[in-house]
């Protein structure tokens, strides 16, 4: 049985790295390579790269101690294994719709005991930080459509209250997310494991939820700061409102892509040609920054999740 069970895992592993594999050599990503090398010989450029790969440890690490912080009601776990948890869900998460993967990756790095407890707080974690990606799109949200729409200085007052009307509104969902759910059950009346997980973060203080939420901030922070470099690093040139509001735009579009990872890294490509192509950024420098942060934030990790992934004992998740 033991045999079995490896060999699972063995095939599951090989899958993971093929696809990982075809996306690099993919011929479209290897076209990359010689506007990456372009910039490469700018050797003035160079350290806005080496910045934005140096942070990105303090990425993980943060969404480590945000684990931490989820899991603090059940269990306590080191930031080392909050880490290796962490990178395991993004190596399956890479291969799935919607990175959903992240809960089955999460969960065999997991102690199999606490199932229910590490999707409940996979699926808090989640909320917490794509709720930055919308309030970033929504802050600069009239900056960003002035620039691709053409929207015109008339519309300002409106945006500013629509913004800061939603931004209430998202704060209070999430610190009401079990009142909000229990009142919707009520009219719904169908019974879901979804609705009972999110009922089941009521679980959390509020001094636990203003903690990931602050971690959620500096992850949106640095992964923001690392798009923003990586224009600097290709070259572009715009001011830096414009571009800020292109990179809060981007973020908010990429997080109602349903795609695995390892296919969206060209939808987003798509996405971000279009909204640079309104500031007169070629379309090649905004494709090789989605493929060069693709490669940094996710694949990077994703290896070490696969390690990590390699040592793990599934048998227990199928007693």
């Amino acid at each position: 049985m033991k045999q079995i069970y490896n060999l699972l895992k063995f095939i599951v592993l090989a899958i993971i790295v093929l696809l990982i594999w075809r996306q690099i050599l993919d011929g479209d990503t290897i076209a990359f390579t010689d506007h990456f090398r372009e910039r490469l010989h700018k050797g003035h450029y160079l350290i806005y790269l080496v910045v934005l790969t140096v942070i990105m440890p303090i990425n993980w690490i943060l969404e480590g101690r945000k684990w931490q912080l989820l899991m603090a009601p059940f269990e306590n776990i080191s930031l080392k294994k909050a880490i290796k948890i962490i990178v395991s869900g993004v190596a399956v998460g890479i291969v799935t719709p919607g990175r959903i993967g992240e809960y089955a990756g999460r969960l065999v790095a997991s102690d199999p005991t606490q199932k229910t407890e590490v999707i409940t707080a996979t699926l808090l974690g989640s909320i917490a930080q794509n709720f930055w990606n919308i309030l970033g799109g929504v802050a600069l949200s009239y900056v960003f459509f002035k620039n691709t729409l053409q929207i015109t200085t008339d519309y300002q007052i409106f945006f500013m209250w629509i913004s800061i009307l939603e931004i209430i509104f998202m704060i209070w969902v999430y610190y009401s997310l079990p009142k909000m759910v229990s009142w919707l059950q009520k009219w719904w009346k169908k019974p879901s494991k979804w609705i009972e997980r999110v009922k089941g973060t009521s679980i959390y203080t509020t001094d636990i939820l203003n903690q990931v939420l602050i971690l959620s901030m500096l992850r949106y922070l640095i992964y923001f700061s690392q798009y923003f470099l990586m224009m600097l690093f290709l070259g572009v040139e715009v001011h830096w409102l414009d571009m800020a509001a292109m990179i809060a735009g981007i973020y908010l579009i990429q997080t109602g892509i349903p795609l695995p990872a390892f296919m969206s890294v060209f939808a987003r490509g798509e996405v971000a040609i279009l909204v640079w192509s309104t500031l007169g950024v070629e379309s090649i420098t905004a494709l090789t920054a989605t493929f060069l942060l693709w490669l940094i934030n996710l694949i990077v990790p994703a290896l070490v999740g696969l390690y990590v992934l390699s040592r793990a004992d599934v048998r227990a998740y199928f007693r």
